[in-house]
Order: structure tokens, then C-alpha cells, then sequence
């Protein structure tokens, strides 16, 4: 530990002037050497590198050794000029510069008088010498013109190699892509934004996608996804990065108006809709928008703004199972199965097994309410069968966005300012299974999600060869979603008793699943509201000294959280293995529920705070060999709760511990993480001029996870009850009656053994994985390169759920755990 420090201590004090780490990552970067006619180098010479678009400039010298670097360029194509007296003056043109990209531009000047001119077309570089990272820049044209699905640029992330679609636990969560990189998770992926922080921050995703906001494709310069980097200005996260950059205006007025427009007149009926006899529904679509961006005074301040509008109205063909008119009467000879009439909690003379028939005398008069609820078989057939019933409810989904960016240059190419504030709406209803919004069936909310970013940056030159950058950010999520129901008092009108009546989260029926048919009641986790938000103060300083380029820099950030991520607050019902009378349904009729479950209302109001602090040298060791080494330091802490309202069990004695004033681990009750220190290093070795040897290895810690409710210290006893009450077997009695409703829940008095426990590792590590890739790239023509290159990842403390009251088996038996203890976050490796 010692060491680790003292390595760390050094770091820092190479500091001085970083107090967080952006690290230009929405930039890139021009490095040259100049010579003579005869390949010598020439020191002294002033290069100067326009932006074509704006006739923003930047000047340099070159070194002893006739190199030059331009750091901290705006994305763009650019025109670099070198003139020395006694030379002609050489320029070479149509430079482009993407993000996070290295383009070496050398020149040769010839002897000559200084007012002449050699100008040179530049011919796009597509080896990549300069650095070992492995990604793929995804440019303006084709952002533009490659086909998106719901226009969303992140569906060309695809387009790089090591990216496949996450697994299907994760792409259900929203239309957004999830994807895997190089067998990293989905969930530990980065997206930045110009540079700032773009990733949602909720417990469960339930803003349906990944990103704060997604501009719109027409507004992106490009983007890059970067699948290994071995820079160590990337930090906090352990998958892909994922760099996109808004377009910033120019000297010319340019913009752009666009329309998609989807016709239900162009698609086919569903097979689900022609097998019930059902026409075909609407499915139309249309996406508008426009882009406007020029000067507001030319050579210095320019705009950028974009505007994109999604309206979808398609109906869903949705298939459930539903009671029969017989089996609403209590005649279930068509269920297969046998009948049980002789349990002792069912009234004698109810049940006739042998015609599996239920007196009618005998329905629960609740249930025979709700049983009107589930909608009449509506598919063409004889008889009962599965997916009788069919629905085409509209599924409407409205999103508005916009971007506006603003950039200015105090003086001549020395100060550059910077500013954008994006934002995006979506409001999305979706219909539930069974038509009715108190019967549901499904998962079907309504749903407000509104994502909002701002970045603002100062960047200065000093001299030839210091550049620093300061950058702010600041982004929020809101998402809201509520079940049809919400609101609605259906517990008074169908006499359920026990569900506490409150106006934030009461509305519906309870969660009652029933064997063989679609669920009664709205779905369990809802409503949900949550609110994140994330702030982040950066400086990083860029310095080439002779053949070195240096950079330093850290990050300070506060991510903020507060949320309803409840499971029960409605209640929860079960009727799924029909232990009283053989048949779920004939349980649901007579009342009695194997479980129950209720959750009562609590809203965590958390934040965590996270410094981190890197220091990297790019070497240029000789003319095709570069060398990045650097090391990264990151201390987040664990999430705390503004009101220290946080619980802990310590499992192997089951002791509980509460938050309280006091150090991080006082109120977090997880020590935090103090030894997280990531060294990096990219090797690139131009062998040839069409062949390049590149070679990484690199940590990285993945400071945040995002398992839902399952691990928040928050949502334990006794700030929160979190209640299951079951019956073992059919020989004791129903856990629930709607005569008796549900059990009333005190933090006081209730039984800890029958709540849900939250528990995390008080001394777990930060996760980490160990990447290194290597391999040769080659230019086969003047358009075409291929690279074979081998990648891999080593995971250590990796997190994921488990349950505790699962036994586990040591030396041939099974050891038997109490009740109680029931989520842990726990640690996984992967090689």
C-alpha cells in the first residue's frame, strides 16, 4: 500500500494547475515534424493551423528537432502552413481532425523566396501511428446517410469490431442501443457529450436509455466509438467510450430541414390480428426537423442549433389468456389438471373435484368483482386455449429535442470559449394487455422522460507550447413512471383493505399473477420517479516539451440521486400454484393467496462525490515509434444519504449498523475505495509506411453499478418495510384473504425476519479490469486498411446479486442459512 501511495504522491505533485480531468476528449490533435529539401530538420519554424470553416488560427515553433504539436482542436478540416526565411512557405490542406485522433502532417520546405508557395492536398491518413487505442470514428456523412433505426446515432457503434447487442435483460429496457464491447458490459460503457459527462444516472434505467440526451444525427460532427484506450485522461468507467461532439457554426450560413415519414398504408396486418379476424391497426411514424448554424461575427463568434420532433402511433398486437364464460361461473372442467376438494381451508360442499366445478355461493365476493375485470375471449376458436383474447392498443411515443452551442475567440487563436445546453422529451404512453388501465395485465405506463445537458469551456494557448483547457458540466434526468391506474381508487370500489392511501404513489389493484392467465392489477415497481443529476468542474493542461507531449489534469464530480424504486406499494398477490382447491384460478375465486407482499413508501435522497487525477506523456521516442504512458488515480466515495438514513447488515453475524455523522464509512457504512490507481501504456511502431505494430495495457476501475433497488442501503428497516408473508404449503393457511386484507406494517412492530434485506460487503473492492490488446495494421491501396489485432480483459471484484438464504454447497452438504437475509452485492472475476 505504501508504494501504490508513494506512486500516487508523485503524480500529483506534477499538478499544480489541474483541479479535475476532462482531458479534451471531444478534441483532437495535429503533430508534425518540418525538414528541408535534404531531410533535416528545421527548428525554429512557425507553423500556423487554420480551421477552414471558422478561419480560427493557431500558431506554433517547432522544437530542436523541427516537431510541432497543435493540441486541443475543435473537430473539423484544417490547412497547416509552415514558413522559416530563406524558404518557400508550404501548406497542406484538407486536414481533418476527429475526436480523440492523433493526425501526423509533415512538411518539407524548399529553398526558396518566403512569397512563394507550395500547397498540398492532403490525402486523408488511414493508418494510425500515433496511437494504440482501438476504435472507430463514425464522421458527419456518414452519420448522415448510413440507415438508423429511430434515427439514433448510437446504432452505429455496431459498426466497430468487439461491439454486439447486450443481452436481452438489457436491450428491453428501452429503444436506445445497449451494447457489449470486447465482452465489457452494456451498463459499464462511457458516453461523453463536447466532452461532458452523457450517462444517465438512475438505479434501473428507466429512462429507457443510457445517454442524458441524444442529439439528433443531423447536429453531430461525428462521433467515436472507442473500444480500448490506453490514454489515462479516460476514467470511471471500464467498457467503450463513446465521444460524440455537436456541430459548431461557421463564416458561412448553412443549414438543413429533413422529414421521415412511415405509412400504415405501407405495412401488413400482424399474424396475430389475421388468425383473430382482426384488422390491421395503425402504425405511423414521422421525424422532422432542421439545423441553422453560421456567424455571429465572422472569424470569431459563431451558432450552432438544431431542433428534431418523433411522433409514433402504432398499435400493438398483444395475445393474453383469459377466463372462459364457464370458468367465470365456476366451472373449470376445462382446465387440465385435477381438482382438490378436501384442503382444509377450503369450505366443504365449495368444491365438486370430480366435475371441477366451484359453487358459485362460495366466491370470495371480492373475487367475484374482479373477475368481471378480465376481458371476454376474443379469438375465432372452441373451447378454452392459450392467447384467446388479443388487443391492439395504441402505443403513442412523442419526443422534442434541441441543441443550441455558441463558440467565441477572445483573441487570436489563443482564447477560445465555448457553451451548449441540450434537451430532450419524451412523452410515451403505452396500453395495457387487458384494454382496461385497473385490470392492466402487463407492464403497460405512462411514462415522462426529460434529459437535460450543459457544458461551458475556456480554452488558452500560452506561448508555442502550454495549452489548458477549464470545463464545466451539469446534467439532469427526470423520469416518471406511473401505471394507467395511478390515481384511481380501485381498492374502495373492489373492497381490498390494507393498502395505505396515498396521493404519491396509490392507484390500481394490487400485483395478482394467476397460473395459466394473464395477471389482475397493475404491474409491481410502479410507479417509479427518479431525479439524478451530475456535476463536474474540470481542468487539464497539455505541454509539449521537445519530443514529449505531457498532459495533466483531474476531475472533480457530484452525482446525485433521489428516487421511488419500490416494488409493493400497492401490494402484491399470489395465486400461482393452486395448493388449495388444484387450480390457481379456483384459489383466486375462493380468496385465499398463497402470498403477500407490501411495501411502504420511503424516497433515498443520495449523492456520492468522486476526485480523480491523471498525468500521461506521449513520447514520439523517434520518428515512428510513439510511446503514451501514464497513471491514473480515482477515490469515489459510496453512495451517502443527505439524512443518513442507511442500513447495513454485516452477514457472517448478522449484526445491523445504521449511517450516522461521522468519516465516509460512518454514513456510508462501505469503506471506501482509497487505492484505485490505473497505469496505462499504448506502444505504436511504424514498421513500414504501410505497415503498424500497436500494443496496449491499461486498469480500469468501473466506480458505479446499476442493479435497481436489489442493492440500495436505503431501502432497508427503518426507514423502509419491505414485507413478504407466505404460506409454506397447502396445510397452512392462506397468507392472504381479501375478508382479512393485508397485514398492517410497522417499522416497530414488524417481524425482521419476513423483510426483504438490502446487504452490500462493507469492505468490498472497486471493480476492475486489466485490458491489453496487440496487433498489426495495414494499408493494402490508397482507401483501404485492415488490422488483425488481439484483444483481451481480466476482471477482478466484479459485483452481482445474490441471494443469501440460497445454501451453498461445502464439503458435500448444503448448510442452511436463517431467514431474512435475502440480497447481497457480492464479487464475480472473468478472465
Amino acid at each position: 500500500m505504501s508504494r501504490r501511495l508513494s506512486a500516487l504522491l508523485t503524480v500529483l505533485a506534477l499538478l499544480p494547475f489541474a483541479e479535475s480531468a476532462f482531458a479534451q476528449i471531444d478534441t483532437g490533435v495535429i503533430v508534425g515534424r518540418v525538414t528541408d529539401d535534404s531531410g533535416a530538420v528545421l527548428p525554429g519554424v512557425t507553423v500556423v493551423a487554420t480551421q477552414e470553416g471558422t478561419g480560427v488560427a493557431s500558431t506554433t515553433v517547432t522544437n530542436e528537432r523541427g516537431e510541432f504539436i497543435f493540441p486541443g482542436l475543435r473537430v473539423g478540416v484544417y490547412a497547416v502552413a509552415a514558413e522559416l526565411q530563406g524558404f518557400k512557405r508550404a501548406m497542406r490542406r484538407d486536414i481533418r481532425v476527429s475526436v480523440q485522433t492523433r493526425a501526423q502532417v509533415d512538411l518539407q520546405l524548399n529553398v526558396g523566396a518566403l512569397a512563394e508557395e507550395v500547397i498540398v492536398t492532403a490525402r486523408t491518413e488511414l493508418l494510425q501511428t500515433q496511437s494504440a487505442d482501438i476504435g472507430n470514428v463514425v464522421d458527419a456523412r456518414q452519420v448522415r446517410d448510413l440507415p438508423l433505426l429511430g434515427r439514433r446515432y448510437s446504432e452505429l457503434a455496431f459498426l466497430s469490431p468487439g461491439v454486439v447487442a447486450a443481452p436481452a435483460g438489457i436491450t428491453s429496457r428501452g429503444e436506445d442501443t445497449f451494447f457489449n464491447a470486447n465482452g465489457n458490459y452494456a451498463t459499464w460503457n462511457n458516453y461523453t457529450l463536447d466532452g461532458a459527462d452523457n450517462n444517465s444516472f438512475s438505479t434501473n434505467l428507466q429512462e429507457r436509455s443510457p445517454q442524458v440526451v441524444q442529439p439528433p444525427v443531423d447536429a453531430l460532427s461525428e462521433f467515436k466509438v472507442q473500444t480500448r484506450t490506453y490514454s489515462a485522461e479516460f476514467g470511471k468507467a471500464a467498457g467503450a467510450v463513446i465521444n460524440a461532439s455537436v456541430k459548431q457554426g461557421t463564416n458561412q450560413f448553412s443549414g438543413s430541414l429533413f422529414g421521415f415519414f412511415r405509412d400504415e398504408s405501407l405495412n401488413a396486418n400482424t399474424w396475430d390480428n389475421i388468425r383473430a379476424n382482426r384488422p390491421k391497426g395503425p402504425f405511423n411514424q414521422l421525424i422532422a426537423g432542421g439545423t441553422l448554424g453560421g456567424p455571429i461575427i465572422s472569424n470569431k463568434t459563431f451558432f450552432f442549433g438544431d431542433y428534431q420532433s418523433s411522433r409514433t402511433e402504432r398499435a400493438l398486437s398483444q395475445t393474453a389468456t383469459v377466463p372462459t364464460a364457464r370458468m367465470r361461473a365456476g366451472d373449470l372442467s376445462e382446465l387440465t389438471g385435477s381438482m382438490v376438494a378436501t384442503n382444509a381451508f377450503v369450505p366443504a360442499g365449495c368444491v365438486d373435484a370430480a366435475s371441477k366445478i366451484i359453487s358459485q355461493s362460495c366466491f370470495d365476493p371480492v373475487a367475484a368483482k374482479l373477475i368481471g375485470l378480465f376481458p371476454m375471449p376474443n379469438v375465432p376458436g372452441t373451447g378454452f386455449f392459450n392467447n384467446n383474447f388479443i388487443s391492439n392498443g395504441i402505443l403513442n411515443n412523442d419526443v422534442d429535442q434541441f441543441d443550441i452551442r455558441i463558440d467565441h475567440n477572445l483573441s487570436a487563436g489563443s482564447d477560445h470559449l465555448f457553451a451548449r445546453y441540450s434537451f430532450q422529451n419524451t412523452d410515451r404512453h403505452e396500453p395495457p394487455l387487458l384494454d382496461d388501465p385497473v385490470a392492466s395485465g402487463d407492464f403497460a405506463s405512462d411514462i415522462l422522460n426529460r434529459g437535460q445537458s450543459a457544458v461551458a469551456g475556456w480554452s488558452r494557448v500560452f506561448g508555442s507550447n502550454v495549452f489548458n483547457e477549464l470545463r464545466g458540466s451539469f446534467n439532469k434526468v427526470r423520469s416518471d413512471v406511473i401505471h394507467p391506474a395511478f390515481g384511481i381508487d380501485s381498492n374502495a370500489q373492489y373492497g381490498i383493505k390494507g393498502v395505505p392511501k396515498d396521493p404519491r404513489f396509490y392507484g390500481g389493484l394490487p400485483h395478482m399473477p394467476i397460473a395459466r392467465f394473464a395477471r389482475l392489477g397493475g404491474p409491481f415497481f410502479r410507479p417509479q420517479f427518479q431525479n439524478s443529476q451530475v456535476l463536474q468542474i474540470a481542468d487539464n493542461l497539455s505541454w509539449q516539451k521537445g519530443s514529449h507531449a505531457l498532459k495533466f489534469g483531474g476531475e472533480f464530480r457530484r452525482d446525485m440521486l433521489h428516487y421511488i424504486d419500490l416494488r409493493s406499494l400497492n401490494g402484491e398477490l399470489n395465486f400461482l400454484d393452486g395448493r388449495y382447491t388444484g387450480f390457481a384460478l379456483g384459489d383466486f375465486l375462493l380468496g385465499l393467496s398463497s402470498a403477500q407482499r407490501l411495501t411502504l413508501f420511503h424516497e433515498p435522497d443520495l449523492y456520492a462525490n468522486g476526485w480523480q487525477f491523471y498525468a500521461q506523456d506521449s513520447w514520439r521516442v523517434r520518428s515512428n515509434v510513439t510511446v503514451t504512458a501514464g497513471l491514473r488515480y480515482e477515490m469515489f466515495t459510496p453512495m451517502l444519504d443527505r439524512n443518513n438514513l442507511l442500513t447495513n447488515i454485516d452477514p457472517a453475524t448478522g449484526g445491523v449498523f445504521y449511517a450516522k455523522d461521522g468519516s465516509i464509512f460512518d454514513r456510508a457504512l462501505i469503506h471506501p475505495d482509497r487505492d484505485d490507481i490505473a497505469p496505462r501504456v499504448g506502444v505504436t511502431w511504424s514498421i513500414t509506411p504501410a505497415v503498424v505494430l500497436r500494443g496496449g495495457w491499461g486498469v480500469f476501475y468501473q466506480q458505479t453499478d446499476r442493479y435497481g433497488s436489489e442493492s440500495q442501503l436505503g431501502l432497508n428497516l427503518p426507514q423502509l418495510v419491505d414485507a413478504s408473508i407466505t404460506s409454506n404449503s397447502a396445510a397452512d393457511a392462506p397468507a392472504f384473504t381479501f375478508a382479512q386484507g393485508f397485514t398492517p406494517l410497522t417499522p416497530q412492530t414488524i417481524n425482521p425476519t419476513i423483510v426483504q434485506w438490502r446487504i452490500q460487503d462493507p469492505n468490498q473492492d472497486t471493480p476492475v479490469v486489466q485490458q491489453f490488446s496487440i496487433g498489426p495494421e495495414f494499408q493494402f491501396a490508397e482507401s483501404m486498411v485492415g488490422a488483425v489485432e488481439y484483444v483481451g480483459n481480466r476482471t477482478r471484484h466484479g459485483r452481482r446479486l445474490r441471494n443469501l438464504n440460497e445454501g451453498h454447497r461445502q464439503h458435500g452438504h448444503v448448510p442452511v442459512r436463517g431467514p431474512g437475509l435475502r440480497q447481497r452485492l457480492s464479487r464475480t472475476n472473468r478472465d
